[in-house]
């Protein structure tokens, strides 16, 4: 009899050990950013290649003034003129300064994750959201871009993430999140004209100011007013200069 309470003891024992290895797998990170390759060519790359920039402009400005036609004659020789060293390092510095810049927006755009078996966590140029894994339906690249959607298909996250394809579908994955191959609602989609029936006015509006923001290169403004479509129950996305939207699909 006392062996047979030990045993059942042991049992229990075991199966306390089996939960709390599963809880901790659950709760294990996986952080997944720029790998170094990529950091070392955005910050080493960009200015370098804004400093030879610098240092190529002025000469390329003296060649190009000796042309009979030529737009913005006046900046471009003025440019030509800045031959004199200190002028020269002035405009490398410039070219450093702007490659930096660059480099640093492109990092701060980038999606950087940390993902667990309960939560995912996105970053993005200051920001952070927090979703729990039981309110994603999908993920999955779109391009080059990543996008997870929610209960209600609508897009939590859509941008560029820094890691690999392959980093990104084996985390995702592994954590038990519903990787697919491609946008499972991807046959909904319809090209948007203005005024197409089954979009209401509010909507028309926006995606026609959405239109203007693209046009003029204002990501984070077509960000904005993706998002506000979406709370109308409509998704929108981007193939090539044109915008496809659908209505969201609830689970």
């Amino acid at each position: 009899m006392a062996g047979e309470e030990l045993g059942k003891a042991r049992g229990r024992e075991r199966s306390r050990e089996r939960d709390k290895a599963r809880g901790a797998a659950r709760e294990t990170v996986t952080e997944l950013g720029h790998p170094r390759s990529d950091l070392l060519l955005l910050l080493g790359g960009l200015p370098l290649l804004g400093l030879l920039v610098g240092l190529v402009v002025p000469r390329l400005a003296r060649w190009a003034s000796g042309s009979p036609v030529l737009p913005w004659r006046d900046g471009i020789e003025f440019v030509g003129r800045l031959d004199a060293p200190w002028q020269t390092a002035l405009v490398m510095a410039a070219g450093l300064v702007a490659g930096l810049a660059l480099a640093f927006t492109a990092i701060a755009e980038t999606l950087t994750l940390k993902l667990s078996g309960t939560r995912v966590r996105v970053e993005r140029d200051g920001r952070t959201l927090t979703f729990e894994r039981a309110d994603i339906s999908a993920v999955f690249l779109d391009g080059k871009e990543l996008v997870l959607l929610g209960a209600d298909s609508g897009e939590l996250v859509r941008g560029e993430p820094g890691p690999r394809a392959a980093a990104l579908a084996g985390a995702f994955r592994a954590h038990g999140y519903p990787w697919r191959d491609g946008d499972p609602h991807a046959s909904l989609f319809h090209r948007w004209i203005p005024g197409t029936p089954g979009l209401p006015a509010e909507v028309h509006a926006l995606l026609a100011a959405r239109e203007a923001a693209l046009k003029r290169k204002a990501p984070h403004d077509a960000r904005e007013l993706a998002e506000t479509v979406r709370g109308l129950g409509f998704v929108v996305r981007d193939e090539g200069a044109e915008q496809y939207w659908r209505a969201r699909v609830p689970r």
